[in-house]
């Protein structure tokens, strides 16, 4: 029996979206289901996260390897995403796996993020998100879009009045104690706390252990996103479509993930760290 033809063109262009998973869209995260293909690279700085032409995955510093999956493949058709369980995966052709973390989760959305200290770490699942409503007047003089900058702000950071998060024509910044997401481009505020202090010099934005974001002035705090969870290491990140969305806790990472870390010399093959006492 013939198989009708609207189901022969569902299933073509279901088989083109699983050949296809979307790109990164990010400079240094890589967000759940979507890919790293060989040529393309994820940089922070000096730091880079590249896959090769011959499906190894390897993250460098100013061009020195400090780190691989060791995976070797001369047929190509290789890429890298990060799966609805926190997983990270190479993969050739569709199915085929030739890495993976091994570490699993349960299904959401995850953020792998390449740090500005030349560490990977996968975190999740997502636990807050602002809305972002569109009704929202910003100020009549857009601001001057600049260079991307660092979007992801840790736990136990805080985001100062001067300080910014800021990714592509989208900013996080105080407009006096008012954490404001702005669009540079239109000049229009996308999100804000609403939050006003007599002191604006004293209120910062802060990540907590608990993947709770607070802003406070001084010692008072005025306002919260009132989403707890596991405590943990999480991330604020101000994302490609203009939200900030918290991810969290840690699922994992390529090194442990503390300040007694102290690379050593590394090997293109390797992934060897000397700790500090």
């Amino acid at each position: 029996m013939a198989i009708p033809t609207v189901f022969f063109f569902f299933f073509f262009f279901f088989f083109l979206l699983l050949l296809h998973p979307p790109f990164s869209t990010a400079d240094h995260v890589l967000y759940t289901d979507e890919i790293l293909i060989a040529g393309q690279n994820l940089s922070n700085g000096p730091h880079r996260l590249s896959l090769h032409q011959n499906c190894r995955l390897v993250l460098s510093t100013a061009g020195d390897p400090t780190w691989s999956t060791n995976t070797s493949y001369n047929g190509g058709n290789c890429y890298l995403v990060l799966t609805q369980k926190g997983e990270l995966v190479v993969r050739r052709n569709t199915h085929y796996t030739l890495w993976s973390s091994a570490a699993k989760s349960r299904k959401g959305k995850y953020a792998l993020v390449l740090d500005d200290r030349g560490r990977l770490a996968v975190y999740g699942q997502r636990r807050w998100s602002t809305s972002n409503p569109k009704a929202l007047a910003g100020p009549d003089d857009p601001a001057e879009i600049l260079p991307a900058a660092e979007c992801v702000l840790h736990s136990g950071h805080r985001l100062t009045p001067g300080e910014k998060l800021r990714y592509r024509q989208y900013e996080l910044a105080f407009s006096r104690c008012n954490a404001v997401i702005n669009d540079t481009r239109t000049g229009r505020w996308l999100w804000q706390t609403g939050t006003k202090a007599a002191a604006p010099a004293k209120c910062h934005l802060q990540l907590e252990n608990s993947g709770e974001l607070s802003l406070s002035n001084g010692w008072q705090r005025i306002w919260s996103s009132n989403k707890r969870t596991d405590s943990g290491r999480h991330v604020a990140i101000l994302r490609f479509d203009g939200r900030l969305a918290v991810y969290g806790p840690l699922v994992w990472a390529n090194v442990r993930m503390d300040d007694s870390m102290v690379p050593d010399s590394v090997e293109a093959q390797s992934s060897r760290f000397r700790w500090a006492d």
